[in-house]
């Protein structure tokens, strides 16, 4: 009989996941085998399969408790500009684990399930940004004049063009200095008041 998880079920499956976010990130996820996570885990490939059918399905779940939740976390609820330093300053930090959400995403053309789980996410992510967007125009920090919408999806492109200068190895130096050119243009809110925004923002780095 294959060796079984010794928790239960819920806790096994956290288990497993976070052994698998650990061997996703440092070898990613094309090269991992199920061997791989099991030995991670300390079980057998055989226990894996009693929790996931696939390592597709580990990703997926990988995905939705670690990726999103780390994402999302940096703005709910908040109505300060210090989440956009925040978020940059862990997707430089933890590079790695940015390889995921690309993968995650290249799976979505031939996986109905993970492409589903893709759509989900991304939903949940740009009505984040866009709630926090509206605090910080109520808060005066962030121009009025486009919707809050339309700046989430900006605000998204340049979180993806971040993660993409990191992946292809674009000198940090010019990543810092895009990122902040970019985040000066979201923050703008008129042609006057545009030199205190900015200065209320890169002081307090």
């Amino acid at each position: 009989m294959p060796k079984v998880v010794p928790e239960y079920k819920k806790i096994a499956i956290e288990k497993i996941t976070n052994a698998a976010y650990d061997v996703f990130t440092n070898k990613g996820y094309h090269k991992t085998t199920m061997d791989d996570v099991a030995n991670e885990v300390g079980v057998s490939k055989a226990s894996l399969y009693s929790y996931f059918k696939s390592k597709e399905e580990i990703l997926q779940t990988v995905t939705k408790e670690n990726l999103n939740l780390s994402f999302t976390d940096f703005f709910d609820n908040k109505d300060s500009l210090n989440p956009l330093e925040d978020l940059y300053n862990y997707i430089v930090e933890f590079e790695d684990t940015i390889h995921l959400n690309f993968e995650m995403n290249s799976l979505s053309s031939h996986n109905k399930e993970i492409s589903i789980v893709n759509k989900d996410l991304y939903e949940k992510k740009i009505k984040t940004l866009t709630n926090f967007i509206k605090r910080n125009q109520i808060k005066g920090n962030i121009q009025t004049n486009i919707n809050a919408l339309t700046i989430a999806h900006l605000l998204n492109a340049v979180y993806i063009d971040l993660c993409m200068q990191l992946i292809i190895g674009i000198d940090k130096t010019k990543i810092r200095e895009s990122w902040n050119n970019s985040i000066s243009v979201i923050l703008e809110k008129d042609t006057q008041d545009n030199q205190k925004t900015l200065n209320k923002y890169f002081s307090n780095f």
